[in-house]
């Protein structure tokens, strides 16, 4: 690595003695172009003074009349052009520069006259030199016109290839196929993505993307990059959205802004109805208002821009309405019955009561969810001399909720009425730059900018206590119970599968998320040549405060003999002796129970606590990250109309976890001498743990494009590119994988205040001295984390190609049309993986090595251990590449290729304002095929980037229906948008939004057979397996194994061993095997009509998003599984509709 970063250093330094580019900044365009008399001869010495109310910029042409203005303010300038001996001056108005754009204008000056020429025409719409894909967008020509959401995120989602990111929320879209979590976001070049998952703004893993409370009216003008990213972009395999904030200019304005969308105003939302019931937001109020106000310290010198915006939103949220079945056996349990023990708190400290009739007891009635974001923005510009410029800028979105249902999931909690499931929250970021711009001299550039991200998330549970869901209504409406015994004698019952909660809100995530970033970018220009190269660095520091409600409980490993593997009873006591490590903060227990003697009578056995997710050890420190990057791109014109465009990024990223403890209990691998299996045990002992770090080095990202002027007249341009884009990696990976995350996910207690584990089945013990006894064992504990992920050497950075092309011409002096296509391919994924396969995992549980007669997968009773998948327990995570060679050896099964390939074909056409009208149209055609979705899986939601469960095991035969190819979640096929705006004589503005958005694959989904969560695997009619006693007596030499595809029968066959039943095989599904969901079409309209008061204007505006109502289902419950081995009873059903109809009241003034 130290050899690529001495070379690119060297070449750097060559490049600066020699001469290098004037490519356009992040937050400023450029003007260009030649100056020549009416033979085409080129005139050196001419001066061109830029003018716009910003003030004054001036360069000279070179011995090629060529010049250059970089660094101009995105704005409409009047620019002028004057040579001495005799030549005329030429005034071109109204010239149009965007934002990291560059704006070609050529000027003909004719000798031997002195007069002054004033040019009138309209600034080309393409720029001919340019190999990129995307959309510039300035706010008050757009956002202003058409009805649109008032956040910039909504912005963006207008241009061709950009989609919804689905589970990866708002303002995460999907763009060029890479999942939400795979954009850069640039503000006043700022970097403010989040560190920690690659969301936009705050993104936390229980609520996903909170959004940026960054507004149109801080911005002036948005870049959406889709494809074609020259050498200086790295860290996006989606798109780069870069805007900036608006600037003082010589004239003091300012504005009022309120905008409302009163709940009154509203349609009726369409609910979704679950048999496991549901939570639904019914409507929702929004006040928004704005102040913002700007101008000149000093005319054409220092300038400043304030602005403020506080946005209140309350979210009216409510519970379906369904009885509780366990309600009446718990009210009508008699005194010392055996329901006692399972409903009457008062009486055992085993029960877990019912206390309404109600399964949600809020429902009938709606919860105000309370949120208000304080948005604000500082800018500062200084022109130090007519070659420099400084610029300050400060900017946030802080925001925050009172206690209350600030989750979805909080009307579904029974105890509401006392603070169950509510919560406070604490949200936003902020963010300086400071940026310096220099022009040394007419070919010598520098822009050098240090700017600060500082992100947080905090949350609060009202409640301190364990979060409870019950799924004892569920179990048993899929045992078939039809009544249940209060005490004296069976009662009919009605079941249905609905489940409760209680308690604590459960896992809470409460994160910091800074970055410190530098950055000097040169440019040369010298011939034909345009180069421009430079540094970047970024410091981030992330921290994850990982914990669950409730107070700590003792974690109780069981202890076995480091000799002979059995359980030990030291103590003699009649049980196995455990270890109790205390965890950090409480955990998530779900209530369960098991089938009493008649599988018919339901809670007629005990509760079972089963904790779900706990941590143990200490809270770490933050982890960290740094990333280098060197690029270098240069811009050659080879002809007059043809222009190559190369370009070769290098980085190189450290990611470090953090904290070191130590763990009171021991382990190790021990190996049955009858079996030949190993496994993990538990001794006593300590458990010491480090931190891991790794370098990704050696990232080359070439680029290269090459544009023609197809007519010659600067206004059409053919161009191709290629390139290689690296990710940046997540700081969730250093919290996770780097920094040992210990904990448990799955002990079962008999007691609600988690005091006293479940013990399992008796048999010979150590008595810890070489001797033996007879014990009782503890029930299985799964463990998280106890063993370190490694790095399997070699690993990188995961990468992407692309191939984009198209065509772009002016249609008329103010329209153009562009084609364009866009072939993207994952090079390579980065994510933990074990080589253990899960027939193996389950054949050490559920075969030979556990007492049963054979191994159920690959065993028999002739050969009880299995050859094709022999017995081991969950092996270690290593970070690695999946599908190639840089991956751990010794599994009998590999890797698959993580595949994601991405076609488009996209047709966009732009009107500007002209004769009163304006349209913007783009039409997509794409396909996203593969069985890798990124660094978010919609399949079962999962915000682990780089780090999720699809790699997990390899590709054995129950995971096989993981990598089969296929249109992904994401896959769009048709995407139309059209936004058309007129202005009437009378000064009335009407504007629309007519979209049309196809509909998205729908997959059936199984759950995982090990981690048991839903929508893991695409497949359909699971087959279970389970162990039966048909003889009885429990002689394991009479054990059958017995496989059924009807979950009910299988959980109530009374020949059942354990009552345990594991997924035994299934029908792989090709993805996409349920259609698609409902194309999307809907229509927005804007209205807004000025009136003047003086030197004032009063606008008044109204907008109605989906003016027809559609109400289509845009999302389906297609989890075969609840969770491993329960069977989801709302498989199919819709659980999300579209927005309802709208109205948005707004009024403005400007001053």
């Amino acid at each position: 690595m130290r050899s690529g970063i001495t070379c690119v250093a060297l070449l750097l330094a060559l490049l600066v003695t020699v001469t290098p580019t004037p490519a356009q900044d992040l937050t400023t365009g450029t003007l260009a172009g030649k100056v020549t008399d009416p033979t085409g001869r080129a005139i050196a010495g001419a001066v061109i003074i830029a003018t716009s109310q910003f003030g004054t910029r001036t360069a000279e042409t070179d011995v090629n009349g060529s010049y250059i203005l970089p660094f101009l303010r995105p704005s409409t300038y009047t620019v002028r052009a004057e040579a001495p001996g005799g030549f005329t001056t030429v005034i071109h108005n109204d010239v149009a520069v965007g934002l990291n754009q560059r704006t070609a204008l050529d000027f003909t000056l004719e000798p031997g006259k002195t007069e002054t020429i004033t040019v009138t025409g309209q600034t080309p719409l393409v720029d001919i030199r340019s190999t990129s894909t995307g959309t510039n967008i300035k706010y008050s020509d757009f956002a202003d016109a058409v009805p649109i959401g008032r956040s910039f995120t909504d912005t963006y989602a207008v241009a061709a290839g950009v989609v919804s990111g689905l589970g990866t929320g708002q303002g995460n879209y999907s763009i060029g196929g890479a999942s939400g979590l795979e954009n850069t976001y640039l503000i006043d070049g700022v970097n403010v993505t989040n560190t920690g998952y690659g969301g936009i703004g705050a993104y936390n893993i229980n609520y996903g993307s909170l959004g940026t409370g960054v507004t149109s009216d801080f911005l002036d003008e948005v870049q959406i990059k889709t494809g074609g990213f020259e050498a200086e972009y790295g860290q996006a395999l989606g798109g780069i959205i870069n805007t900036i904030v608006k600037s003082g200019t010589n004239d003091f304005k300012g504005s009022v802004k309120w905008f409302s969308s009163p709940s009154a105003l509203q349609s009726s939302r369409q609910l979704v109805k679950l048999d496991s019931g549901a939570a639904n937001l019914v409507d929702t109020d929004v006040n928004d208002l704005a102040f913002s106000v700007g101008g000149p310290f000093i005319k054409d010198k220092l300038f400043y821009f304030v602005a403020y915006n506080p946005v209140f939103t309350t979210s009216h949220l409510s519970a379906q309405s369904l009885a509780n079945p366990a309600f009446n056996a718990a009210s009508n349990c008699l005194a010392a019955s055996q329901c006692e023990s399972v409903f009457s708190e008062s009486a055992s400290a085993t029960a877990f009561g019912v206390t309404s009739p109600a399964a949600f007891p809020s429902a009938g009635s709606t919860l105000d969810r309370k949120r208000t974001a304080s948005n604000y923005a500082l800018k500062f510009n200084w022109m130090v001399s007519p070659k420099h410029q400084v610029e300050l800028s400060f900017f946030g979105d802080p925001a925050e909720g009172p206690s209350g249902p600030q989750r979805d999931n909080a009307p579904r909690f029974g105890d509401f009425d006392t603070g169950g499931g509510y919560s406070k929250i604490k949200f936003g970021s902020d963010n300086q730059a400071l940026k310096w711009n220099a022009v040394f001299s007419p070919r010598f550039f520098m822009e050098a900018q240090v700017a600060y991200h500082d992100g947080i998330f905090r949350e609060t549970s009202a409640l301190d206590q364990y979060s409870f869901t019950d799924l004892r209504n569920t179990l048993e409406f899929f045992r078939g119970a039809t009544s249940y015994d209060p005490g004296s004698g069976p009662v009919p019952l009605t079941l249905s599968p609905v489940s409760t909660r209680r308690g604590g809100i459960g896992f809470i995530s409460n994160q910091d998320d800074t970055s410190t970033q530098y950055s000097v970018k040169l440019t040369n220009v010298f011939g034909k040549h345009e180069v421009k190269y430079g540094v970047e660095y970024d410091d981030i520091s992330y921290r994850d405060t990982a914990t669950y409600t409730g107070p700590s409980f003792n974690v109780e490993l069981p202890v076995s003999d480091p000799l002979t593997g059995a359980p030990v009873d030291a103590d003699a006591n009649g049980f196995q002796d455990t270890i109790a490590v205390p965890t950090r903060g409480g955990g998530t227990v779900s209530v369960r129970n098991g089938i009493g003697g008649n599988p018919t009578v339901a809670y007629d056995s005990a509760n079972r606590f089963r904790v779900t997710r706990a941590r143990v050890g200490p809270q770490n420190p933050p982890t960290s990250a740094s990333e280098t990057a060197f690029f270098f791109q240069d811009a050659w014109s080879v002809a007059p109309r043809v222009t190559v465009k190369a370009g070769l990024r290098y980085s190189s990223e450290t990611v470090k976890g953090s904290g070191s403890f130590t763990l009171p209990f021991g382990t190790q691998n021990f190996t049955d001498p009858s079996t030949g299996v190993t496994s993990r045990i538990f001794t006593p002992g300590t458990s010491s743990y480090a931190p891991n770090d790794y370098t990704f080095g050696g990232n080359l990202a070439p680029r290269l494009g090459v544009t023609w002027d197809v007519m010659g007249n600067g206004k059409s341009r053919l161009y191709a590119n290629w390139g290689r884009y690296f990710e940046r990696v997540p700081n969730d990976l250093a919290v996770r994988a780097f920094s040992n995350e210990v904990g448990i996910s799955r002990q079962e207690f008999s007691d609600r205040a988690l005091t006293t584990p479940r013990l399992g089945q008796s048999g010979t013990c150590s008595d810890g001295s070489g001797g033996t006894n007879t014990c009782t064992a503890l029930a299985p504990v799964f463990t998280q984390g106890v063993d370190q992920t490694s790095v399997q050497s070699g690993t990188k950075l995961p990468y992407e190609d692309e191939l984009s092309g198209g065509f772009a011409f002016e249609v008329t002096p103010n329209s153009s049309f562009e084609v364009r296509a866009i072939f993207r391919t994952q090079g390579r994924a980065l994510e933990d993986v074990q080589v253990n396969a899960i027939e193996q995992i389950q054949n050490f549980y559920y075969g030979y090595a556990y007492g049963y007669p054979y191994d159920p997968f690959g065993g028999s009773p002739s050969t009880p251990q299995s050859a094709k998948y022999p017995a081991t327990t969950f092996g270690s995570y290593v970070l690695a590449n999946p599908g190639t060679k840089n991956v751990p050896s010794g599994g009998v099964s590999n890797f698959p290729k993580p595949v994601r390939r991405y076609k488009a074909l996209e047709f966009i056409y732009t009107k500007r304002f002209s004769d009163n009208w304006s349209v913007y149209a783009n039409y997509r055609f794409a396909r996203l095929i593969g069985n890798y979705e990124g660094l978010f899986r919609n399949d079962n939601g999962q915000s682990d980037p780089n780090i999720t469960s699809l790699y997990d095991f390899p590709n054995s035969t129950l995971m096989s229906g993981q990598f089969i190819s296929g249109p992904l979640p994401a896959d769009v096929s048709d995407v139309l948008h059209v936004y058309p705006s007129y202005t009437f004589n009378n000064k009335l503005r009407l504007g629309a939004n007519f979209s049309w958005t196809g509909g998205v694959p729908r997959t059936s989904l199984l759950a995982h057979p090990i981690y048991q969560n839903s929508g893991e695997i695409p497949g359909i009619n699971p087959t279970y397996a389970y162990w039966a006693d048909p003889v009885g007596g429990g002689n394991p030499a009479n054990f059958i194994l017995r496989k059924s595809k009807n979950l009910s029968a299988a959980l109530t066959d009374p020949d059942s061993v354990t009552g345990a039943i594991f997924l035994y095989s299934y029908d792989p599904v090709k993805r996409g095997n349920l259609g698609r969901t409902p194309d999307l079409v809907t229509l927005d309209l804007h209205g807004d009509y000025p009136i003047n008061f003086g030197k004032t204007k009063m606008t008044l505006m109204l907008d109605v998003f989906n003016l027809f109502q559609s109400q289509e289902a845009t999302g389906f419950e297609d989890t075969v599984e609840l969770t491993a081995g329960v069977t989801d009873p709302d498989f199919l059903k819709p659980i999300q509709y579209q927005t309802p109809r709208q109205w948005r009241l707004a009024a403005r003034w400007d001053f």
